[in-house]
Parts: C-alpha cells; structure tokens; sequence
C-alpha cells in the first residue's frame, strides 16, 4: 500500500528496547501500572527513567532517558502536562523512534499551544508522537500489554485503533471474552502527531492483521483516510468496521471535550462509509457483534431470515425485532411448511414465518430439523433459531449436555447463513450466565454466531450483507 506519508510502525508494535519516563515502585504514581505489566510480560530490553531511583524491582532506571545506554524504540511518558515538553526534548536528543504521551491536559481542554508545542519539539527529528492523551499501543505477540491479564501467547487477526483509551482498554477486554485475538491495538488520543491514517495503513499492510477495526471521534486527512480506507476494503480485501464517535448533538459536544475532535455531521460520515465499503457501526454493542459474526464467517447475501422459536409471544418478539432492523419474514412455501409441520402439533404452533414450535421447540431433534428444512426454502437468506440454554439446565438439567449436543450437531448442518439468540431471562444468575457462555463457545466452535437478541443480529446482519455486496459490485471475494 505505497504512500508518500507512509510510516514503519515496526519499532512500535515491536520494540526492541521500551523506558518508562516518570516509573515508580509505587503502582498508584505508577498511572495505570504500565511499567509493572511490561516488567511482567515484554521480552526486551526494558528501562525506568526517574532520577529517584538507581533500579525498580530489579529493572534498571536512569535520571534521564539521555542517560540510557542504548536507543530506544518506545519510550512513555508518565508525567504531568507541565513537564512533557522538557521531557520530549529529552527524548529527541536520545533519538528515540516513539514517545508515547500518556498525558492529558492539551488540545482536549483547548490547550492548543501546549501540543503545538510538542510538534515544534519533534519538527525535523526521528521521533514521533502517539497523543497525547492515551494509552498507546498493545501487541501481546511481542509482550506489549495494557495489563499482564491480557497477554496472550497466540497471534490474533484483529487489529483495533481507538481515540478513546478506555474503549481501547474496554474492547480489547470484551474481545478476547467473546472469541476476538487482537494481533494490535493502538489507542491515539488527540493524534496530534501520528494519525488514525497512519495505523490505517499499517494494519492495512500487515498480512497478520485479518480483520480491522477502530472507534473514531474525528479524522484529521479525510482525502487520505478515504483513500486508505478503499484501498483496505477493496484491494487488500479487509474488512473496516467503523464506530463513530459523537452522532448526536450532544454527543459531538463530549467529543471535542474529550479528543479535540471537531465534530463531522453524522449524515456526511455515513454517506461517505457508504461510499467506501466501509461496516458502518454506531455502539460498542454493533462493532462486538460484527466482528465476531466477521469473524465467525457470517455471511447473509440477502435479508431475508426464517425465525424458529417456541412460543407464540417470542416469535412476535423476534420478528419484530428482525424487520425493525432491516430484514424481511416472508411466509416460507407451502411445500417447506408441511414438511415442518409433519413433526409438531397443528395446535398452537405455526408454520409460516416465524415457525412457533410451541413445545416442540424444547425437544432438541425436532427444533434443528425445523431450522434445517426451512433452509431449503429458495426465498430464505439466513436462519435464525431462538433458544433458551439456562431454561432448559435448570428446569432439565439431567437432559442439559444431550440438548446441546444435538442442537451443535444439528445447527452445524443448516445449509444457510445462520445465527442463534440467547435471551437473557435469568438475570443476575451465575449458573444461568455459565449455560449460556457454554452453549456460546459451542456454538462458536462451529462458526455460528449467537447473540442476545434479534434486533442485535438483524444490525449485524444487514451491515455484513451491505458490505458483501459493496464488494460484489466491485468484483471482490470476501476474504472471511
């Protein structure tokens, strides 16, 4: 992906030598304990920078990073605001490559002076800046961990920018609890410096990154960042999911209090993602259930859905929040309903769209062979089943492993693009949470997506399916 702004982020993600300005023993002054968790979990060579002390619980640490016997790649600053400038000259005299600004206090609060500042500082020099105003990156394949809880041994495939660090920190928690291995994750700040373009780019190029997403309050270069962004989606075949920061009025407000951002109209930033190919997401909600359904290789190539359920009242439910949401419940034929209606009562079920098993839905066999027929019919797009995992363990719990084998089993077999809702009827229910979480990893073990409810997955939906014929028309191959 050539560009003449083109940086290598190599010595970011994976540095050879890492100091922390402003590290103490203490993990409160530590400010989030950064120094502890590369102390537990990073490789190289790692170094403390605090004139107070000659060593940190063995590491060694130096009154100045100009005192540090080797480059650095990566230096972070844990210090107040007043301070950072003095310390960044610091850093450019070292040479070192990339200098973290933990620090808030600048553009986000209007101090526009104080970041110029920082720019001035690195003008005509090998440094570069991330921030300010935080937490940087997290590469757990080369020991960079926000905290030593989320290392991981394996690669991921995703790579996630946010110019929010507690969605940095939040999602990548959410994304490892629900399948998605982040292979790097950046958190940028006011980008005063380096760019949600620059990290674009990079993930775009990396053959480990698979699957790419970010939250964003504002783009600095929307001319590059456009370009990039069509360049992902339809030369490097990735996937870009986008959550957009500040939609409504007030909260494009909190954006400018929180990053500086300057506010894009809602209506101008969809209609350009449109234009793009871009998945479009508008809550942390969206963007978890469109990765893991990417990831799980959803893939609806139309919005018609057939809905299998038991219970009347449910299936309301359920097709309301389908077709509230962008898809279509058409009836099924007639030739697929008798078929169905073969193995259940005539008496308070249905077989038309939504299918109501009424009891019949308990019975596992019955339930998956539903879902299988009605997959037959030529007008339905996606199949989604409804169960009810924590109801059936404690009113049935002796007959709990055999259901969910048989409904694994049976949904694996489904010859459409399918998806299951898990309602949470417990509530507050640790048994009920752990029946739902196992019936969860089995389903995923399959590559079939779950989700809470179906106007979640009607969302999930209809984006991957926009996406896939955005593609289409351009004459791209899902790489999912």
């Amino acid at each position: 992906m050539s560009s003449a702004k083109s940086i290598d982020l190599d010595p970011l993600f994976y540095p050879k030598s890492v100091a922390v300005i402003g590290a103490s023993p203490n993990i409160v002054r530590d400010r989030a304990s950064f120094f502890y968790s590369l102390k537990e979990c990073y490789g190289g060579k790692l170094y403390g920078v605090n004139p107070k002390y000659n060593d940190i619980d063995g590491v060694p640490c130096f009154p100045n990073i100009k005192d540090v016997p080797e480059r650095i790649d990566y230096a972070l600053i844990m210090l107040p605001r007043e301070k950072v400038n003095g310390v960044l000259k610091d850093c450019v005299l070292a040479k070192v490559k990339f200098v973290l600004v933990f620090t808030s206090g600048f553009s986000e609060m209007g101090e526009y002076d104080m970041e110029e500042e920082l720019l001035e500082t690195i003008k005509g020099s090998g440094t570069r800046i991330i921030g300010p105003n935080c937490i940087g990156p997290h590469c757990p394949e080369h020991g960079l961990a926000y905290y030593a809880q989320l290392h991981r041994d394996a690669v991921g495939e995703v790579g996630f920018f946010s110019q929010s660090g507690g969605h940095a920190l939040n999602f990548t928690i959410r994304g490892l609890s629900i399948g998605l291995n982040f292979n790097k994750v950046i958190s940028l700040g006011n980008q005063a410096d380096l760019k949600i373009e620059d990290f674009l780019e990079y993930f775009g190029g990396d053959d480990k990154v698979k699957l790419i997403c970010g939250y964003a309050e504002d783009v600095k270069d929307g001319e590059r960042f456009k370009r990039v962004a069509r360049e992902i989606v339809l030369e490097r075949r990735k996937p870009l999911v986008l959550w957009k920061g500040g939609r409504s009025l007030d909260g494009a407000r909190a954006t400018s209090s929180h990053t500086g951002a300057v506010a894009v109209p809602t209506k101008v930033w969809d209609s350009v993602m449109d234009q793009l190919g871009v998945i479009n997401v508008e809550s942390q909600n969206d963007l978890a259930d469109v990765m893991i359904a990417l990831k799980l290789g959803f893939k609806p190539r139309g919005r018609n859905v057939v809905i299998a359920v038991a219970g009347g009242g449910s299936s309301v439910e359920l097709t309301d929040g389908a077709s509230l949401n962008g898809l279509f419940v058409p009836t099924l034929a007639k030739d697929v309903q008798k078929k169905i209606g073969e193995d259940i009562s005539s008496v308070n079920t249905s077989t038309n769209n939504p299918i109501d098993l009424g009891m019949f839905g308990f019975a596992p066999n019955i339930f998956v062979k539903s879902m299988g027929l009605a997959a037959e019919d030529p007008n339905v797009d996606i199949v989604m089943g409804c169960q009810y995992p924590e109801m059936v363990k404690a009113m049935a719990p002796e007959a709990w492993d055999a259901s969910v084998n048989i409904l694994v089993e049976g949904i694996a077999k489904v010859k459409k693009p399918t998806a299951m809702i898990l309602p949470r009827v417990y509530q507050n229910s640790p048994e009920a949470e752990s029946a739902r979480a196992e019936f969860t990893e089995k389903l995923r073990e399959i590559g079939i997506p779950a989700f809470p409810s179906a106007a979640r997955m009607a969302r999930a939906a209809v984006k991957i399916q926009r996406y896939l014929d955005f593609i289409e028309k351009h004459g791209v191959e899902a790489s999912f």
